[in-house]
This record gives structure tokens, C-alpha cells and sequence, in this order.
């Protein structure tokens, strides 16, 4: 099954420039035919995967080898926010968990939501905040074991007061929450997610977000859409792409800048200014949509990506 997202992106593909990085592209798992992947996180040298069919997969060597946990069940798994207690997957339906660090058990989360969570973050503080389909924004204390509702005034935000879908939720490294959305909205909250503002719109919605070593704010999105920050969300500027491609996903490793989408990955080594598009047979033939930097490998390949077909590339 296909994410919200993922159904969206597959409306435009777009080609740009080759980079010759292309060629250090490792497939490191391919799944089946109906496999998706919607998300990799890191934490404490650990990465962790999740998608499709309740898919969970955890790696100890920077992805090289991949070990399947006990599924919480049969549900698309969005996004993942793993802490030192153990991952909190939410996705399909509402649908929330968090499970043991070994991925041998799991518990319900409560969310108060039927609607598809997209994306979930372990802020500062303890706390989780997720995001979702229709406005949805919901928050769980630590500890907790239920998510809250966050009322959101969309009237005040947003012209005609229609609940947005809301794609990706990060913390900034000044504890500021973001939120990117449809119409290219980024929402801001400097208290937690008591209040909001909106500080950017356009036509393209923002489907991820990502803070660079050096501090700067990147969104990614649809038709190529790329905008920058660097006073921690308040003001966007856009960027050339070079592409109509839809972008799903963002990481970066040391000054390297990876975007990763719909039969498009670019790479960025100034910054995000300018983007460059690595080609070859498994990303102009398939989406990604999880990535994540690792430590350089021998050969210098330094990020993990997967999407489509449950498969996993390492460059």
C-alpha cells in the first residue's frame, strides 16, 4: 500500500543533471513486489525501518545486515521515533505502538484518531508529538501511555479554516516544533504545540523537513519544491531543484545534503544552494522515501534509503 504521500508523488518524475556519485550506489535488501518502506531512523548506532504490513527491521552495522521484528500487527507503519525506552511507530488508521528495543514486544498506544498519522518526533523534552491526515495533531507526555489531542485554530491559520494534511513534525535544535503541509505551509510552535503560526505557502506542499549540521532548516516537496531556513523556521526561501520531481525525503551527512523521491535522488554540498541528480538503474526506476546519514563506509558511501519494494540502497 501506498502512503498518502507516496500516492501523490507518483504524479510527477522528473530527470536533472548526473552526478558520477551515482555509480557508488549499493542494494544492500530488495523485498517483494508489494514492499514498501516509509521510514529509517537512527538512534544510538541502531537503524531502525518500518512500512508496509506492519514491517519493523532493525541494523547494528550501518544497514549492511537487517533483522525483521515481531510485527505489531498488519497496519501500514508511517514514521518511527525510536527512544531510549524503544521505538513509537504510528501510521495507518490512527494507529500508534511503542515497542521493546529488542522489537520482540509491543504495546497500544491510545490516539484518539482514526486518521492516518504520517509522521512522528521524540521532542526534548520526553514527549512525542505525531502528525497527520486533516490537521491532525496529537501529543503523548512521557510516560504516557495515550496520545492527546492538540486544538488547533486552523480558522486563524489558514483561508477558509480547512484542516491541512500534515506530512512531517520535527524539533528544531532550539526546541522549536515545525510542521510541513499541504500548500507548502510550514507551522511553527515555540511552547510545545500549545500555539501556532504559519510562516511559508505555496502552491507545492512541504512533505519533509530536516536541520543540517550547520543549523540550516530544509523542506522538500512536491514538483521539486525545495525551501531553506536559517533562522530556525521563521522565514523561507525557495531553492532551485532542477526537477519536477516529487521529493519525500531528506538527510545529511557531515556537509552532504541528500534529498530522496520519486525516481530522484539529488545531493547538495554547499548548503542546499545547488542540487545535483546521482542516477542509475534503482533510482530512476523506484521512489525512496526513508533515508538516513550513517558514518562513511571504505568506498564513502555515507547514506541508507529505501522505499519501493522494501528496498534498501546504501551510497
Amino acid at each position: 500500500m501506498l502512503s498518502l504521500k507516496a500516492a501523490i508523488f507518483s504524479l510527477a518524475l522528473g530527470v536533472v543533471g548526473t552526478a558520477s556519485a551515482a555509480d557508488n550506489i549499493q542494494a544492500l535488501r530488495v523485498g517483494m513486489p508489494h514492499d514498501s518502506i516509509y521510514s529509517i531512523e537512527q538512534h544510538n548506532g541502531v537503524l531502525w525501518a518500518v512500512g508496509g504490513h506492519g514491517l519493523v527491521m532493525s541494523s547494528t552495522n550501518d544497514g549492511s545486515n537487517w533483522n525483521k521484528a515481531d510485527s505489531p500487527g498488519e497496519f501500514a507503519a508511517m514514521d518511527l521515533a525510536v527512544t531510549s525506552s524503544g521505538p513509537v511507530l504510528v501510521g495507518q488508521s490512527g494507529r500508534a505502538y511503542e515497542g521493546s528495543l529488542d522489537g520482540k514486544s509491543w504495546n497500544i498506544l491510545e490516539t484518539g484518531t482514526t486518521q492516518r498519522l504520517l509522521s512522528v518526533v521524540s521532542a526534548s523534552d520526553g514527549s512525542q508529538l505525531a502528525v497527520g491526515a486533516f490537521g491532525t495533531i496529537i501529543k503523548r507526555d512521557p510516560g504516557s501511555a495515550k496520545f492527546d489531542q492538540i486544538a488547533v485554530d486552523w480558522e486563524a491559520l489558514v483561508d477558509d479554516g480547512f484542516e491541512p494534511h500534515l506530512y512531517d513534525v520535527a524539533e528544531t535544535a532550539d526546541g522549536t516544533i515545525l510542521v510541513s503541509a499541504e500548500f507548502g505551509m510550514i507551522l511553527r510552535s515555540e511552547n510545545g504545540g500549545k500555539d501556532w503560526s504559519v510562516h511559508n505557502k505555496n502552491d507545492s506542499s512541504v512533505f519533509a523537513l530536516h536541520q543540517t549540521l550547520g543549523g540550516t532548516l530544509i523542506g522538500v516537496g512536491q514538483a521539486g519544491y525545495i525551501i531553506s531556513s536559517d533562522d530556525d523556521g521563521v522565514s523561507w526561501q525557495e531553492r532551485s531543484s532542477g526537477t519536477n520531481a516529487n521529493l519525500l525525503g531528506i538527510s545529511s551527512s557531515g556537509e552532504k545534503i541528500v534529498i530522496v523521491g520519486v525516481r530522484a535522488v539529488l545531493d547538495s554540498n554547499d548548503n542546499g544552494q545547488s542540487w545535483e541528480s546521482l542516477k542509475n538503474r534503482d533510482t530512476e526506476r523506484r521512489w525512496y522515501q526513508g533515508i538516513s546519514g550513517v558514518s562513511p563506509d571504505q568506498t564513502g558511501r555515507r547514506f541508507i534509503a529505501a522505499g519501493q519494494f522494501g528496498q534498501i540502497i546504501k551510497f
